[in-house]
């Protein structure tokens, strides 16, 4: 491998650098988004897996939207994730709005910014509600309390009514311009779930609005582990979790997107891989994930451990191991525990390891080895379709006096 490292950015790229090839997404939606026959409130979900470019897709919407439909789209942009910890998701998103129509040339949006502002103010009084709800109460203070939890209660209720009514009103203040309010929330799938459960409902009570449009990014699964830790005491099958998730999103979600998978080649190609990474693409191709992020993480270690390893390394062995540390690394930490296990599993995809026979086991890898050996053998051949594009050949028994060193390198 070559010393030049052309280290690969994870950041969001937008159209100028489309790289999966996202703008057959683009079109589409910019034209749900800005068709005056688009039924409004509409929230468009676009799903997919933790790397697998929704943010990346949001950009370049937002883009082309800024390009083309400049008066005719106010942009609201909402990452949770810098928000997370804190206890209502929801003041900093409307926070944003209020920011973005303070920043609207139009007059009259800023007014509205302005309103805005009071009825988010008036929110923060909840906080007397939590502090006559929590702490220790003697009973001499009980009827006190109750009086001002309901009192304190009722205000809170109001003010919500008074948000959802003014947030309507900022709308109807846009659609008067001709423009329509399009809120991307993106990385919610990096909060806890129970975050993301509280968001999502806030944005269906407070944000489900005529000309209102929501754009949100979100990996499904993480959504199913916040709807199970909400119905977690109601005793549901893990199927049924699922079902509920499905069902939670349909009724918030109008139109929802999910990401195709890539395709590992094309997108290695469109990489810039430095030439020792180059001589191995279809190497690359078989047994990298269809996930970005992924397939750019292991880029960049192969390509620095190159560098930190020296010519003695094997380029091939590198990257069969990085693959295995960031795609499966329980398998990795077996071999890291046996490095004897890679050239194990060599065999066992090549019909090679006897393990119906003990003892061939125990005349290849001892008395003591034989068995745990033939356990992880067992757990992890086929456990993953990409593994037999790693273990097939006899890269790892070439290696296998020189494989400790390739992995302290590595590391865990």
């Amino acid at each position: 491998m070559d010393k030049d490292i052309p280290v690969l950015s994870d950041a969001p790229v937008g159209l100028e650098q489309d790289e999966l090839g996202f703008g057959r997404y683009v079109d589409p939606l910019v034209q749900v988004i800005t068709d005056p026959a688009t039924e409004t409130p509409f929230t468009v979900g676009v799903y997919g897996s933790w790397g697998s470019g929704k943010s990346s897709l949001l950009r370049m919407l937002d883009q082309r939207l800024a390009a083309e439909h400049p008066g005719r789209t106010i942009r609201v942009h909402f990452n949770p994730w810098v928000h997370r910890g804190e206890p209502h998701l929801l003041l900093p998103l409307l926070h944003a709005l209020q920011d973005t129509l303070e920043q609207d040339g139009r007059h009259r949006l800023r007014e509205a910014a302005g309103r805005l502002g009071h009825v988010i103010a008036g929110l923060t009084s909840d906080t007397l509600l939590r502090k006559v709800s929590g702490g220790a109460v003697t009973l001499d203070r009980i009827g006190e309390l109750s009086r001002q939890y309901a009192e304190q209660r009722g205000k809170v209720h109001s003010e919500l009514r008074n948000l959802r009514r003014t947030l309507q009103e900022q709308a109807d203040r846009a659609a008067a311009d001709d423009a329509r309010l399009v809120i991307f929330i993106d990385d919610l799938d990096r909060c806890q779930p129970h975050e993301i459960v509280d968001l999502l409902e806030s944005v269906k009570l407070f944000l489900d609005l005529r000309h209102v449009i929501v754009i949100l990014a979100v990996a499904k699964n993480v959504v199913d582990q916040g709807i199970a830790m909400k119905y977690r005491e109601f005793g549901f099958e893990a199927a049924r979790l699922v079902e509920i998730g499905d069902e939670y999103l349909d009724k918030i979600v109008q139109l929802p997107l999910t990401l195709m998978p890539i395709d590992p080649g094309a997108f290695l190609d469109r990489l810039p891989l430095p030439g020792g990474l180059a001589t191995y693409r279809e190497l690359l191709a078989g047994i990298v994930a269809p996930n970005p992020r992924r397939i750019k993480r292991v880029l960049n270690t192969c390509a620095v451990m190159s560098v930190v390893g020296g010519p003695p390394l094997r380029a091939d062995i590198v990257i069969r191991l990085v693959v295995l540390r960031v795609q499966s690394p329980d398998l990795y930490d077996a071999i890291v525990a046996r490095p004897r296990l890679a050239a194990a599993l060599e065999d066992m995809y090549a019909g090679r390891l006897p393990l119906d026979r003990p003892d061939r086991l125990i005349e290849r890898y001892g008395q003591a080895e034989a068995e745990p050996m033939a356990a992880a053998v067992r757990k992890f051949h086929r456990s993953q379709d990409y593994l037999g594009g790693v273990f097939c050949g006899t890269a790892f028994a070439e290696v296998k006096d020189e494989l400790p060193g390739y992995l302290t390198m590595l590391g865990r």
